[in-house]
């Protein structure tokens, strides 16, 4: 770099520090708490509460300002979250993108296309204030195909699991909602337990989106997987999913089975298992609940 430049640089800067202040305008505020989900006020799948938990964990915001040629795209924020907007004046919409933890990394966090966006229009911002939003809902988008729900509940009369796992159905003050749980117990003697969703699921649309929704609370660590293969018609294997952390309380839990499914060449037959790891020989105990599989072909 010659020497002339670098002072053209340091004048640059300089002139960049000393500008006109007197232009610069505060941000307005937009503050939002949390998001949850809830049933629709009609057309809902079921009304059990287990079907309705969630973890969603942050958000895409997109903003129009009113007589503005484009959207603002303001970013992704991590909830609960106060967003900066350059703007001072009328909104013409702002939408809202739930977005959750997909397979439990905390780098990935998708918009899950299975919510519907929060879109909230005719708002005003006033620069050095805040909007304050509160906390907001959202609700399953109505194309998902629910490909199974599982909720324990005494109700159901039969369980969707193989018989590795038990089912508490009255037991409210250790499920996660309503009644019953599934229950996994791992004894000290075995290194690893199997067990599964005791059925076949066909896709047999690649562009498909699934994802396998669960609660847990595990004394061990366990991992998710597709039984299935590569080619139709061959022995089926377990490729992994995710694996699962022991947790001490409730944990809800979006497994993003399509990067699994895309490796095996979208094999439209499979079934879904766990593996309890019990590598420290202490055993313990795996609780599941709310189960569902979800499949969508809306994109993201």
């Amino acid at each position: 770099m010659t020497r002339r430049f670098r002072y053209s640089l340091l004048l640059l800067a300089a002139l960049l520090a000393t500008g006109c202040h007197d232009d610069l305008v505060p941000p307005s505020f937009i503050h939002l708490d949390a998001i949850t989900l809830v049933p629709p006020s009609e057309g809902a799948v079921t009304l059990d509460p287990g079907f309705y938990t969630s973890d969603i964990v942050a958000v895409y915001a997109v903003a129009h300002y009113a007589g503005a040629p484009t959207v603002d795209t303001l970013g992704l924020f991590r909830l609960p979250c106060d967003i900066a907007v350059l703007h001072d004046g009328p909104v013409e919409y702002l939408n809202l993108y739930p977005a959750v933890e997909q397979s439990g990394s905390s780098l990935a966090l998708p918009f899950y296309t299975f919510y519907n966006r929060i879109r909230l229009e005719n708002l005003t911002l006033t620069s050095g204030d805040t909007l304050d939003l509160g906390s907001l809902t959202t609700t399953y988008n109505p194309q998902n195909n629910v490909m199974l729900f599982e909720p324990f509940e005494p109700t159901e009369g039969s369980l969707l699991f193989d018989s590795v796992m038990q089912w508490r159905p009255v037991a409210p003050e250790e499920a996660c909602t309503g009644m019953g749980y599934g229950y996994v117990p791992v004894p000290d003697s075995v290194y690893a337990l199997t067990f599964g969703i005791d059925r076949d699921f066909v896709v047999t649309d690649p562009s498909t989106l699934l994802y396998l929704e669960f609660d847990v609370r595990s004394d061990l660590p366990f991992r998710v997987y597709m039984l299935t293969s590569e080619l139709r018609g061959a022995n089926p294997t377990l490729y992994s999913v995710m694996e699962v952390r022991a947790s001490e309380e409730w944990v809800h839990i979006y497994a993003n089975l399509g990067r699994t499914w895309a490796y095996v060449n979208h094999n439209p037959d499979f079934r879904i298992q766990f593996v309890a790891q019990n590598e420290e020989g202490v055993g313990g105990e795996v609780r599941l609940d709310n189960v569902r599989l979800m499949a969508t072909t809306v994109a993201l």
